[in-house]
């Protein structure tokens, strides 16, 4: 009994971080439409291409657990937070970006192909996101998969913080300040008309 109370109360968290996690995309894209057509254009196709992949042609697991390997050892020296690492740090595409960083103060010119780079990192992010649900469905016990999705929002909102604080660093086109603040009144939305759809007595 007191391990199902405990479950459905796991649960009923997750359920509260969905509006946060509704907010943060909306918030993201938002955000992302305000920069380049090309950059927002970019980002899309990155989702879409890697997902076409992944369910029609090739699913590239050892690319991911190279990624998370690489990430753990990195962040070995965190203790105990190395253990998650792998799967709150979307490596691959930090590093696209950084690269492109280096790249831009190297060869100025470099700017021009932001989109690719982009959509690299769209790509890998999708990539990232899609290996780490399938790993933690896999670990979760239980009926509910309580634990499951309280991790799944967790981590898909650090990476989603991750990726809006690296293009806030790289274009003056996304404000990271805007996109938190455009999360927080979504979500407050979210949770303001779900309480009313609940607790509002009809007269």
């Amino acid at each position: 009994m007191k391990d199902k109370t405990l479950a459905v109360l796991k649960l009923i968290l997750a359920l509260l971080l969905l509006p946060v996690v509704i907010g943060v995309t909306a918030s993201f894209w938002q955000s992302l439409r305000l920069t380049e057509p090309q950059v927002s254009s970019a980002f899309g196709w990155g989702v879409v291409v890697y997902l076409i992949l992944h369910i029609l042609l090739y699913q590239p697991a050892q690319v991911f657990d190279t990624g998370k390997k690489i990430t753990e050892k990195a962040m070995s020296f965190f203790s105990p937070f190395f253990k998650v690492a792998g799967f709150c740090v979307p490596i691959f595409t930090v590093l696209s970006f950084v690269l492109y960083f280096l790249a831009g103060r190297i060869w100025p010119w470099m700017e021009a192909y932001f989109p690719c780079f982009v959509f690299i990192g769209s790509f890998t992010l999708t990539m990232h996101l899609v290996f780490t649900a399938n790993a933690l469905k896999g670990k979760q016990a239980g009926c509910l998969k309580e634990n499951y999705f309280f991790a799944i929002f967790f981590i898909y909102l650090i990476n989603m913080m991750i990726v809006a604080g690296l293009f806030s660093f790289l274009t003056m086109d996304f404000s990271f300040v805007d996109f938190v603040k455009f999360s927080a009144e979504k979500a407050h939305a979210i949770y303001t008309a779900s309480f009313r759809q609940l607790f509002e007595v009809d007269r």
